[in-house]
Formats: structure tokens, C-alpha cells, sequence
């Protein structure tokens, strides 16, 4: 007796719960975005901002929470310059990252116009070597040498909105990401503890692009 009262409101509540996600996964579930980013570390010193490009694939599990996966690539660059004796020491610094990246979307107002959404955001960051370039003085020839980077697990925070374009199923969308991202290189010569450098990076990344509901 005591095995059927457990069984029968379980399985109530999960035929209401499969009843309540139907409607939603059958309206539009799917949201396919495609952005320009612009990038900049939030670290001190920071970066200029780096343009770049994003793709993501989003389902509404229900009007309120959706799960969302996507890429983005960008280049950072950065020159930094001292002055000795009335001569420009000049260093410059590039690399590429490629983030993959997973998010939890929890929409704030489902169903209307401007959808308004926040939540976590967890991946794995993939990164090109960091190429450096020093550059002695106007008469002196670039001097450059590779530091191999390390791929790195990654979590933080974003926040977006998406905006309907007329009545069909097309829409802009913007938004920012936060990632805690460290950013460690190995270094020639065996400079630093065991060869390797690192600091703290922690980009920040804001997209504008278009959306597509199906």
C-alpha cells in the first residue's frame, strides 16, 4: 500500500511537468544567434578592445530557462612602450582565444518583446601561442620569439536581451559575458617559477548580432 501512495502523485508530477514543457518545446524552442564581439581583459593594465565573431544554439526547455551553446574567436593585441634616453623601448603582444563555452539562461520577462535574460556560463577556453615582438629602437630590427599558452576550464556570468524584429521570428540580440580566465605561458629561457608566467586575463565580452527562432 505504502509502495503505490509513493509511486502514483510521482508519476502525476512527472506527466504535469512533461505536460507543461510540451507547449514550450513546440513553439520556436530553438534560437540560433549569430554576433560580433568586441573583447577587452578586465585585469589591470587591461587591453584594447578586440573585435571578433560568435555563434550559439539556444533550447527553451520552458518560457523561463533555456540552455545555450556556442563559440566565439577573437585577437587581442597590445603595445606598451618605455622611454630610455630619449629612445622608444617598444613591446608588442598578440595572441587568439577561442572559448566554448555553455550557458544557463534564466529569462526574466518570457513572451514579451524585449526578452531579457542572466545566468552562469561555464567552458573550456582554447589559446594560441602568445607572440611577442621587441622592438630596441627605430634602427633596430624586430625582435620575436612564441610562448606556447595553456588551454583553460573557465566560469562566470552573463547577461542578454533579445529584441523581436516585427512579428515573425527574427530578432537582434546583445548582451555580456564574464569569464574568470587566467592566462599562463610557458617562457623561453626558463624565466619564472619552473619556465612558466601567469596573471590574471578575465575578458570581458559583449555581442551584438541577429537571432533566428525555429
Amino acid at each position: 500500500m505504502n509502495r503505490t501512495t509513493i509511486t502514483i502523485p510521482t508519476l502525476t508530477l512527472l506527466l504535469a511537468l512533461v505536460g507543461a514543457a510540451a507547449p514550450a518545446a513546440a513553439d520556436d524552442s530553438w534560437r540560433l544567434k549569430v554576433s560580433g564581439v568586441s573583447a577587452q581583459s578586465t585585469a589591470g593594465g587591461g587591453s584594447d578592445s578586440s573585435p571578433g565573431g560568435a555563434v550559439a544554439l539556444e533550447y527553451r526547455a520552458t518560457p523561463r530557462i533555456g540552455v545555450e551553446l556556442g563559440g566565439l574567436r577573437t585577437e587581442f593585441e597590445k603595445e606598451s612602450s618605455v622611454q630610455l634616453f630619449s629612445t622608444d623601448f617598444v613591446s608588442e603582444l598578440d595572441f587568439r582565444m577561442t572559448p566554448i563555452l555553455a550557458r544557463l539562461n534564466i529569462h526574466l520577462t518570457p513572451g514579451r518583446r524585449a526578452d531579457l535574460y542572466v545566468g552562469p556560463v561555464a567552458g573550456y577556453v582554447l589559446m594560441s601561442d602568445v607572440s611577442h615582438r621587441y622592438r630596441p629602437g627605430p634602427l633596430v630590427d624586430d625582435i620575436p620569439f612564441e610562448m606556447p599558452a595553456e588551454n583553460r576550464f573557465t566560469w562566470g556570468a552573463h547577461a542578454g536581451l533579445d529584441v523581436q524584429l516585427g512579428r515573425g521570428n527574427s530578432y537582434l540580440t546583445a548582451g555580456a559575458t564574464y569569464l574568470d580566465l587566467p592566462l599562463e605561458v610557458r617562457v623561453p629561457d626558463s624565466i619564472g617559477p619552473d619556465g612558466r608566467l601567469s596573471g590574471d586575463f578575465d575578458p570581458l565580452v559583449v555581442h551584438l548580432g541577429y537571432g533566428h527562432r525555429f
